[in-house]
């Protein structure tokens, strides 16, 4: 046996439960928005504009963001299900975001505001709302991985994730049992005649007479005949078809060795990516002035966001559209981002910079 080679996940995403519940992922929202609130009033003070639209951009470029993200997230990933349910489409707490479309929403909030409000080019705000809305990126994949969401691809690498409180929420889910009722426990590696790892764990399921009899157990954790596995989940798989069930009064405990699946964090990447691009935009704007060539932050913004997107994407689970494809939606999404980013720097380059 072998020491484990990759780190157990095990967070819950509620950090209070009652009487209100909040969540790691709203209070980095949350934090995003703050954050991003003084960093462009600060902008909006160095360029001697009105410091009072500051309220104006955080409402536009709120709206937008959210409303952006939820469309895009329906239209680009989800029309399937949502166009005979459209309800659910104002849903927005059962989760469902898109960057892409959250991006579409902010440029046009943006040229709303631009409009109404500063009377400047749309440029001269979105160079502004780019440099919060990496730092906001930064937080929300953070977020992301407390919720033990856009998982990656499955790794044996020693920096590997075991999402092990969504592994206990699935199979709760399986029993109609609370996931407080479901323990996995990782042991060791053991590994097979062709030298490969397999990561092990003991599983612990306390449920009711009634379900330890019913096919749910069988359903669900049974081998095929041909010894194959027969049912998989994103964190694990299941290797035993012959579980130690104890019984009692209290009702039963089911003990079953499974197989599980650690895999690649894409969120800290992702997230670290984001904290690299804005610390680049943050710096552009002040030390190298950058906000004086219209587009330009946008122009970078757009370009190794995406970029940065596309690439990651090779990484994740589920990555293609139909299991054949070589790329997936958000990767199609973001050619064009690049492309528009790419434009937007060149013609940031050719143009006279603009006075402050």
């Amino acid at each position: 046996m072998d020491t484990l080679a990759f780190i157990s996940w095990d967070v819950n995403p509620n950090i209070i439960e009652s009487p209100i519940m909040i969540r790691y992922y709203g209070l980095l929202m949350a934090i995003s928005f703050i954050t991003g609130y003084y960093i462009v009033r600060k902008f909006l003070v160095n360029e001697g504009a009105d410091a009072e639209w500051i309220d104006k951009f955080l409402f536009y470029t709120l709206i937008g963001g959210v409303v952006g993200a939820r469309l895009g997230h329906v239209f680009f990933y989800d029309w399937v299900d949502y166009k005979d349910n459209l309800i659910d489409i104002f849903k927005i707490w059962e989760g469902g975001l898109a960057s892409h479309g959250g991006v579409i929403g902010v440029i046009i909030s943006t040229w709303l505001l631009s409009k109404r409000v500063t009377k400047k080019n749309i440029l001269w705000a979105l160079d502004k709302i780019v440099v919060a809305a990496a730092i906001a990126a930064c937080f929300i994949r953070i977020g992301n991985l407390m919720n033990s969401e856009i998982i990656g691809a499955k790794s044996d690498s020693e920096s590997a994730f075991f999402f092990q409180y969504e592994a206990e929420k699935s199979i709760g889910r399986y029993f109609d049992v609370e996931e407080s009722e479901v323990n996995i426990d990782p042991t060791d590696l053991v590994f097979e005649a062709d030298g490969t790892a397999q990561p092990l764990a003991k599983m612990t399921i306390k449920v009711s007479l009634d379900a330890l009899n019913s096919a749910r157990y069988y359903e669900h954790f049974e081998l095929s005949n041909s010894g194959n596995i027969k049912n998989a989940d994103d964190h694990f798989f299941t290797i035993n078809s012959n579980p130690e069930i104890i019984k009692s009064n209290a009702g039963s405990t089911i003990v079953s060795t499974i197989g599980i699946i650690p895999r690649i964090p894409t969120q800290l990447i992702e997230s670290g990516s984001y904290f690299l691009i804005f610390i680049l935009l943050f710096f552009g704007y002040w030390k190298w002035h950058w906000y004086k060539k219209q587009g330009l932050l946008f122009g970078i913004f757009l370009t190794l966001l995406f970029s940065a997107r596309f690439i990651i994407e090779f990484w994740k689970e589920h990555q293609t559209l139909d299991g054949e494809a070589s790329i997936n939606m958000g990767q199609w999404l973001s050619v064009p981002a690049v492309s528009i980013g790419l434009f937007f720097i060149v013609r940031a380059l050719i143009k006279k910079s603009i006075e402050n």
